[in-house]
């Protein structure tokens, strides 16, 4: 049977310690702010003192992509501690370059080593591949085979969604996101955009007018498409706003008071581009994926 190593990227908010108990490699991606060293997410800086900056910074940071090289690096050194497959599962491909980057080194290293490495691209962010990860990682542990594990994290990573809501858009501008014509027009009228993500973007689905609609409208969304969310899991994500975090799970518990609500905030590489306002709710869509293993911490 092969020895198996799961890796993935610092994209998916996969904290460290849960990672390290389960044996998950997390590659860091970089940022920057200003043009300063780049730091490596949760290793280089507190997630606090990232979000201060977040919130001073004149600019948005910057993020980089894992290069090829380095992917072959870590893919040579997993090999060397005699692992014969390898799992990786990116960041969103249509998004950045990461994954392309891998499946490149993959490819060579495999020429080299006759080792067995797979690249799963999630097309999608933050704790919607962390936890299809964690669970691959109990598979693993059951003695689940390559394949298994595998065609597990095509399928969760392809299943789940998210809605969510930057509740506020100033980040979006500095970014170069949106304009200042389009800011004050948004900020006179209180309109705040209604996000999910779809072919590996994230796209604007919906819009609500005053800050009371907004909970409603994403619990809706995600009502439309899994159903009653009574006796499912649910993963709140959540920046750098913890009193709508938890104004959102008050509403969903009103509205379904057996729902399992989990918790996951933001990182450096989510939050460089979507901002410190971000929240919302991920889910499985068919509701055939249970995500209660999920671990934040």
């Amino acid at each position: 049977m092969a020895k198996i190593k799961l890796l993935t990227d610092s994209g998916s908010d996969l904290k460290l310690p849960v990672a390290e108990r389960y044996g998950i490699r997390v590659i860091p991606i970089t940022y920057s702010f200003d043009g300063e060293t780049y730091l490596r997410a949760d290793i280089d800086e507190s997630i606090d003192d990232f979000y201060k900056r977040l919130r001073e910074s004149e600019t948005p940071p910057k993020t980089t992509q894992i290069t090829p090289a380095q992917f072959a690096d870590i893919f040579r050194e997993e090999a060397a501690n005699g692992y014969d497959a390898m799992i990786y599962t990116s960041l969103s491909g249509t998004a950045s370059g990461t994954c392309q980057n891998a499946h490149l080194a993959a490819a060579e290293v495999m020429d080299e080593c006759g080792c067995d490495i797979r690249v799963v691209d999630s097309q999608t962010y933050t704790c919607l591949y962390a936890q299809p990860v964690i669970h691959a990682a109990h598979m693993v542990e059951k003695g689940a085979s390559v394949d298994e594990v595998y065609t597990y994290l095509k399928e969760a990573t392809a299943d789940f969604n998210a809605a969510f809501v930057v509740s506020e858009l100033e980040h979006l501008k500095k970014g170069g996101r949106i304009n200042t014509a389009t800011l004050l027009f948004a900020n006179m009228l209180d309109i705040k955009p209604i996000l999910t993500v779809d072919g590996g973007l994230v796209v604007q689905s919906d819009k609500v007018r005053g800050e009371k609609r907004v909970n409603k409208k994403i619990i809706d969304m995600a009502e439309s498409v899994a159903g009653d969310l009574n006796g499912k899991t649910i993963i709140t994500v959540c920046g750098d706003v913890f009193d709508k975090r938890a104004e959102l799970c008050e509403e969903l518990k009103a509205r379904f008071p057996d729902v399992n609500i989990l918790g996951c905030r933001l990182g450096p590489i989510i939050a460089a581009h979507g901002g410190p306002t971000l929240y919302g709710f991920a889910y499985s869509t068919s509701g055939k994926f249970d995500i209660s293993d999920y671990e934040e911490e």
